[in-house]
């Protein structure tokens, strides 16, 4: 079974349109995966979805069926999910789980049509904003229609964004590199920054929002010299004195025919792209790299979601003394949870190194075993586990296993917070 799960997905999970790409080991690229509506292959899926009640069937929001008579319309799915345990209809209530996961699961089933026997290795998802319940809600979806938890990653726009940047050629991030946001009266700048006086180098990103009160929609019907002025202005005040020689547009604002010239007058010292499915793209990038397939081992992505440091235990085993790593510099810290058994030989302490790559330092912190005392030797055996509570917090449980009939473990478990 496990041989089967090759596909390597990313999902742009939007408010008004969700997209999918699927990694291409022939050409290296992601693909766009789509659906057919009227013959053609669409790859923009409106974020909704239609409800018969009567006879429990679901649609896609602008096929022929959502048009019948007593069909409900879920044209605001993901906010209404966001917001409420229940969405209600007039008369008709449902789960927002429930929707959720009728959604995903029919995004999902698209892959079947391109890859009809393959499974899913691993599945990044990229939203807006990263919410508890929202991440609840994917996670558990993905686990019931049989993707490992280990083969699910939710992350946010920015994380994507730097994913894709550095998956381009190089020559396009040998400097910083800007990405611009317009989507209703929201602008937004994210800047990625790279250091690469250290091995290996990191990637840094700061986003800000530049929109300065403008409302930008009304802007618009002022005509296009006004709001093209405007995104100019803002613009050029975010890069000033900034060495950014790439920079990317997207967004539903900068489809208008306003941004033709906006565009060709930042174009000016740097190189512009524009596109809509630059989040979904990095999003496959990052389903790459997490899954062991990936080549910017020579880069170190950092952002506030991500831990800055490398957690290792200092084990014996395999006839030679070895670093076991638990945590990832790099990694999400809402996404690790990793652990190791260990059985001690004639040890009162355990040693737990931190090393902050960005600080270049190593910190040895020592757990004490006392609560084993006056056991034999080698006849304990427990768990140490390393969650993180934020990106600054390390959670290292020990839970006492015993040692089978022997040694009946105590249920015993000691807990500490190390700051990092």
């Amino acid at each position: 079974m496990e041989e089967d799960r090759k596909l390597l997905v990313g999902i742009d999970l939007g408010r008004e349109i969700t997209q999918m790409h699927c990694f291409d080991f022939t050409s290296y690229e992601p693909v766009p995966i789509g659906r057919k509506v009227h013959g053609e292959r669409v790859y923009e899926i409106p974020t909704a979805l239609a409800v018969n009640p009567e006879r429990g069937e679901w649609y896609w929001i602008d096929e022929e069926y959502a048009k019948r008579d007593g069909v409900i319309c879920l044209n605001y799915l993901l906010a209404d999910v966001m917001r409420e345990d229940m969405i209600t209809v007039g008369r008709y209530s449902v789960e927002s789980y429930q929707v959720l996961k009728r959604f995903i699961v029919k995004v999902l089933s698209l892959l079947k049509e391109y890859y009809p026997a393959e499974m899913i290795r691993k599945l990044v998802i990229a939203v807006s904003k990263k919410e508890d319940r929202l991440t609840e809600y994917l996670t558990k979806i993905c686990q019931e229609i049989g993707i490992p938890k280990n083969g699910m990653v939710v992350q946010n726009y920015r994380q994507s964004y730097m994913y894709y940047a550095v998956s381009q050629p190089k020559e396009l991030w040998n400097n910083n590199v800007g990405l611009f946001e317009l989507n209703g009266n929201t602008l937004l700048y994210t800047q990625i920054n790279i250091d690469r006086k250290t091995i290996p180098c990191i990637i840094g990103a700061v986003s800000r929002d530049i929109s300065d009160g403008i409302h930008w929609e009304e802007l618009e019907r002022d005509g296009d010299a006004h709001i093209s002025y405007a995104f100019i202005n803002a613009a050029n005040t975010a890069l000033h004195k900034q060495l950014v020689t790439t920079v990317y547009v997207t967004g539903k604002g900068f489809e208008k025919s306003w941004a033709n010239h906006a565009l060709q007058e930042l174009c000016v010292g740097r190189r512009v792209f524009r596109g809509q499915n630059l989040f979904t793209k990095g999003a496959c990038y990052a389903a790459r790299e997490l899954s062991g397939e990936g080549k910017l081992d020579h880069c170190l992505l950092l952002d506030e979601e991500m831990i800055a440091c490398n957690v290792s235990i200092r084990l014996y085993g395999d006839a030679s003394m070895q670093e076991v790593m638990l945590a990832k510099a790099g990694s999400l810290w809402s996404e690790i949870d990793s652990s190791v058994d260990v059985i001690p030989d004639d040890e009162d302490e355990m040693q737990i190194t931190i090393q902050d790559v960005l600080k270049h330092e190593t910190k040895a912190h020592m757990l004490s075993l006392s609560g084993f005392a006056g056991r034999k030797n080698k006849m304990t055996r427990f768990t140490i586990r390393i969650r993180f509570a934020d990106s600054h917090t390390c959670i290292v449980t020990l839970k006492d296993n015993g040692f089978g009939e022997l040694c009946p473990s105590s249920n015993r478990v000691w807990e500490r917070y190390i700051t990092v």
